[in-house]
């Protein structure tokens, strides 16, 4: 599409000359939907701005590959003045990604960077697109994405014809549907595959590979599997732990009570018991070292309620009615008690305020001011421009000469077009704030690079109108009470929704408790039934009547 290998040798030389270590960039971009030739190459010429490289000496190169178009973007080092610029280059290239699919209205990649992106983004004014992006990040912290293997290991499989993708996509199906590694290391053989240990094992005791019959490295498990290093040794020791053999038996626990006879004795092992009452010769006491009395008369006291029987109080058995309901009644009974849950139900209701997080007053207080802190840097920054340009205007105005050559005159002009766009970020930020707090539904409009003078009055009204906010973003000072005030008003608003809506369904949860009494009246045994019950139930044998 541009450039040629001329281009590029001359790149090279360039780059020699200037005693460069590279000489030419190369960035490849490979879209998960398609692009045609004229939005790749719009592409390529977006990256080329954000670089500060010349759009008039790159070579692209577009082609189609296993059936998707992607495109390859050579680059200078040497910009005849300058070298290209390379801070931050993988975030910079992760965020033209993430707004070209925005643009385009592909679905969104999670990145690396997502976070960083979402934050320079609303520096820059695009706060819809930060919001996007700013989606993109998992709630929770984790891992951050990174890749099975890398692209020279790629490259190297595709000479060897393997296809290490679809090979990634297999191991990660066999690990999910194998219960350990004993049947996961069976599905890998069956599939020309095998586990081993890696060859660093001074630096990464444990980390095993997976590599195919010829020797051809696949990947590391933790990083095909996703599973982490930790539990992975976990499963490492459970395979090679075997089973226990026999637990050997207790001596102890076979042991039984031994009679010791001499040879004088008359008395028989397997003589009868003698039923003569034993002489009654106190136990031989053995003296035990000194102890507690305090630890010994609580033990003691728990002996005894240990030996001492509970006291079982007795509690008559309750009167049992036999009841029959033909099929009618049951099904009336039914309907009732489904009645009852419906107006239970109404009962129950709550407002949907309620169910909300209560509000915390610093945790909320504490994010506000992060969420506004590069908005104050922006609004202090345009003032600064705005004033220098104002007092340079009133020191050439005061001279004669400046006044005469018309440098004043530009200098105004310089003035009050900063003017301008000092009220058209003071407007941004103002809607900025008010969205945080949750005053506007909608974030604010980005900041206009080009304004007119016929935009002034518009800016000049919301300045006025937004006074205060306008006040509070300027002086810090006044910011913390004006938050305050918002916070307060935010807490007693939705104290107010509650009470209404307490007070518009008040009526109907008085009917529904009044229906919940009148069918439970309905659910109750007839008086005379229950006074017929009660003279046929038995008195029990003991204890009180019931």
């Amino acid at each position: 599409m541009a450039g040629s290998d001329w281009l590029l040798h001359d790149a090279m030389r360039e780059a020699r000359r200037e005693k460069l270590t590279y000489g030419l960039r190369h960035i490849a971009f490979n879209p998960d939907e398609p692009m045609t030739d004229v939005q790749l190459a719009e592409f390529a010429r977006r990256i080329c701005l954000e670089f500060h490289a010349d759009p008039e000496h790159i070579t692209l190169v577009i082609h189609q590959k296993d059936g998707s178009t992607h495109g390859h973007l050579l680059l200078p080092e040497w910009q005849q003045d300058h070298i290209l610029d390379s801070r931050f280059s993988w975030i910079r290239l992760e965020k033209l990604a993430r707004l070209e699919e925005i643009r385009l209205g592909h679905a969104l990649v999670a990145g690396r960077h997502d976070r960083s992106i979402a934050k320079a983004l609303r520096q820059d004014g695009k706060v819809h697109e930060a919001e996007l992006i700013a989606a993109l990040v998992p709630a929770q912290p984790a891992d951050k994405p990174r890749a099975a293997y890398t692209s020279q290991a790629h490259r190297t499989a595709e000479r060897q014809g393997l296809d290490l993708p679809k090979l990634k996509q297999l191991v990660a199906s066999l690990w999910n549907r194998s219960d350990g590694l004993k049947p996961f290391r069976a599905a890998l053989t069956e599939h020309g595959l095998t586990m081993r240990e890696g060859d660093r094992k001074e630096t990464r005791p444990g980390a095993h590979i997976i590599e195919s019959s010829d020797g051809v490295l696949v990947g590391s498990f933790t990083r095909l599997t996703k599973v982490r290093m930790a539990e992975f040794r976990k499963l490492l020791t459970e395979e090679h732990t075997q089973p226990n053999e026999k637990s050997k038996l207790d001596i102890r626990s076979t042991r039984v009570p031994i009679r010791i006879t001499s040879e004088n004795d008359q008395t028989g092992i397997f003589s009868a018991p003698d039923a003569s009452p034993a002489p009654n010769r106190s136990p031989k006491r053995i003296r035990l070292p000194r102890r507690n009395k305090a630890i010994d008369a609580l033990r003691r006291r728990q002996m005894e309620d240990v030996d001492r029987p509970a006291v079982v109080p007795h509690t008559p058995p309750k009167p049992l009615y036999p009841l029959i309901l033909s099929d009618e009644e049951a099904r009336i009974c039914h309907r009732i008690r489904q009645a009852i849950l419906d107006q239970q139900a109404i009962l129950d209701q709550r407002a949907p305020e309620e169910d909300w997080a209560p509000l915390k007053r610093e945790e909320m207080l504490t994010k506000w001011r992060k969420a506004l802190t590069p908005y104050q840097k922006q609004l202090r920054s345009s003032f600064a421009r705005y004033h220098r340009a104002k007092k340079e205007w009133k020191q050439a105005d005061e001279s004669r000469w400046q006044r005469m050559t018309g440098r004043a005159g530009k200098l105004e002009k310089v003035c009050q077009q900063l003017l301008l766009k000092f009220l058209e970020v003071l407007r941004f930020v103002v809607q900025a704030l008010l969205h945080i707090v949750g005053l506007r539904s909608t974030p604010p409009e980005p900041v206009r690079s080009i304004l007119t003078e016929q935009d002034r009055p518009v800016l000049e009204e919301f300045r006025k109108q937004y006074d205060a906010e306008f006040s509070a973003m300027a002086d810090p000072e006044k910011l913390e009470p004006w938050l305050q005030h918002r916070f307060d008003r935010l807490v007693q608003a939705r104290t107010d929704r509650i009470r209404q809506w307490d007070k518009a369904h008040q009526a109907e949860k008085e009917r529904a408790r009044q229906e919940i009494t009148r069918l439970r009246s309905k659910l109750a045994a007839p008086k005379g039934l229950r006074n017929t019950m009660s003279i046929a139930q038995p008195k029990p044998a003991m204890g009180p009547s019931p």
